[in-house]
């Protein structure tokens, strides 16, 4: 959103670029689930502006420089549910002026991005993946969700 300098998110980029990857990097899940995470949001094109094209450089530049190894069929299945989460996200932004109740649950689960956060509990379930993905996967969608609602009381003052 247009509400943060972004002098300063140009600034910030790369330094949250390489905690990307070294998180990626030392820890095989997690490297998995932010993987799947860039690859939904560059699917869905919503890597828009300098900000994160210079965090996503960086990102990819490491993980090709260190040749990151990451399960394809768990990433496959992570960036699908990543992936449909954008898509629902966006579609749910356009049914925000409508209040009809059926789409309470609808708003809820992809305004919150839920879709990967069940992705990643049924991959602990099944024991493919531990659950503290998880956790973290919450910590920082509702940091992220902060920042929103943050950048919507800007804009409103």
């Amino acid at each position: 959103d247009k509400t943060m300098s972004i002098r300063n998110a140009v600034m910030i980029s790369p330094l949250i670029g390489a905690l990307w990857i070294f998180t990626m990097i030392v820890d095989e899940p997690s490297g998995a689930l932010l993987s799947s995470i860039i690859l939904g949001v560059l699917l869905r094109g919503k890597i828009d502006n300098i900000a994160h094209s210079i965090g996503l450089f960086i990102i990819v530049f490491v993980a090709l420089l260190v040749g990151l190894k990451v399960n394809f069929l768990l990433l496959l299945f992570l960036t699908t549910c990543a992936y449909i989460d954008e898509v629902g996200n966006d579609i749910v932004d356009r049914l925000r002026k409508n209040k009809n109740f059926r789409y309470v649950l609808l708003r809820y689960f992809f305004g919150k991005r839920w879709l990967l956060k069940v992705g990643v509990l049924y991959l602990a379930l099944v024991q493919v993946s531990p659950l503290y993905p998880l956790v973290a996967l919450i910590l920082f969608d509702e940091a992220y969700l902060l920042m929103d609602d943050y950048s919507k009381a800007r804009l409103k003052r």
